[in-house]
């Protein structure tokens, strides 16, 4: 876990240079004539979205945690889980989202194992099922506005082409079997068998009702991110915002964050939002353009490490927890 905790911050401390950057390009002055007349309940409403979005994701994390059996009686499950256990477990992976590909969300599986005794090897896959539902929703939302804005085809096309082979493979055990099988042939036979171990969870969570369903709600929840950039931009007197242009901006400069597989994003998501949204959206300059993605990253990615943040630590309040927490590291989730 110590490792995931420092990857963490170095995303922390790296979207702090990004963002530092981005102010001295643009000049911090035209930044806050921005601002001045800017309604700050735009970003309160945009945080509300953004809440209702997390409360989307725990319910997908608790479906998940149903599939799989984890609550009910026998050696190696959590008969004894409470919501309010799994809700803190589920809210401190947000502290994780800086990772590349939010991978680090895994610490969810890390905490469970360490609060619970649930093996790591079961839960994992909840994060590639969240993942991969994320991106189908992402995709289907750029859809909206892919007609007008079809320079963008490719990061769309690439981002289907690889939910689908991640559906494929990982969704087959004998697909999936026969991929462990080739990685122990090349001499990594101890990866291939640990590896193995995450076969039956990845394959359940991937069958076509459990996709289906959790893209529903990665749908719903990615839509009320949408509707708190439209909120954010909304909040500028002289920006006249589309609920469907800012839709496909915020869904598809997401896509270009999540393919870059930078920590979080970080500067591919800020620096393709800034530039088409002050290109695209009628009364949007590019001080605005820069100052409305700077609050809508913070009303989204920056809320939730602050709220994962909060609930690490009530987590680790616990010796317990906090003694067995520090013994585990990701390769404990194939233990």
């Amino acid at each position: 876990m110590n490792r995931l905790l420092r990857r963490a911050l170095l995303g922390i401390a790296l979207g702090a240079l990004l963002y530092a950057g981005a102010l001295v390009a643009v000049d911090a002055s035209r930044l806050r004539e921005s601002l001045a007349g800017y309604r700050w309940s735009a970003l309160g409403a945009a945080l509300l979205l953004s809440t209702g979005n997390y409360a989307l994701r725990f319910v997908k994390w608790e479906l998940c945690l149903g599939w799989l059996g984890i609550r009910e009686p026998g050696e190696g499950n959590a008969p004894g889980l409470t919501r309010r256990r799994s809700a803190l477990i589920y809210a401190a992976g947000l502290s994780m989202s800086v990772t590349p590909g939010k991978l680090g969300e895994v610490l969810r599986s890390l905490l469970l194992r360490s609060s619970d005794g649930v093996s790591g090897s079961r839960t994992a896959p909840i994060v590639i099922a969240d993942r991969l539902t994320d991106l189908i929703a992402l995709v289907v939302l750029s859809l909206l506005g892919i007609a007008r804005f079809r320079e963008y085809l490719p990061v769309v096309g690439a981002a289907l082409a690889l939910v689908v082979a991640a559906v494929l493979g990982l969704g087959s055990p004998r697909v999936l079997r026969a991929a462990l099988r080739g990685v122990g042939r090349l001499g990594l036979q101890a990866v291939a068998i640990r590896a193995e171990r995450l076969v039956g969870s990845s394959s359940l969570l991937l069958r076509l009702r459990p996709l289906a369903l959790l893209t529903a709600l990665s749908l719903v929840g990615w839509g009320l991110e949408c509707l708190g950039y439209y909120c954010v931009l909304r909040g500028f007197p002289a920006a006249e915002p589309g609920l469907l242009l800012c839709a496909f901006l915020w869904s598809a400069t997401t896509l270009i964050g999540a393919l870059s597989f930078l920590p979080g994003g970080l500067g591919a998501t800020e620096g393709s939002l800034a530039v088409l949204a002050g290109r695209l959206v009628p009364g949007v300059g590019a001080p605005t353009a820069l100052a409305s993605t700077l609050l809508a990253r913070a009303a989204t990615l920056w809320y939730a490490v602050l709220l994962g943040g909060v609930a690490l630590a009530l987590f680790l309040r616990d010796p317990v927890l906090r003694a067995a927490s520090r013994r585990l590291d990701a390769g404990s989730l194939v233990d």
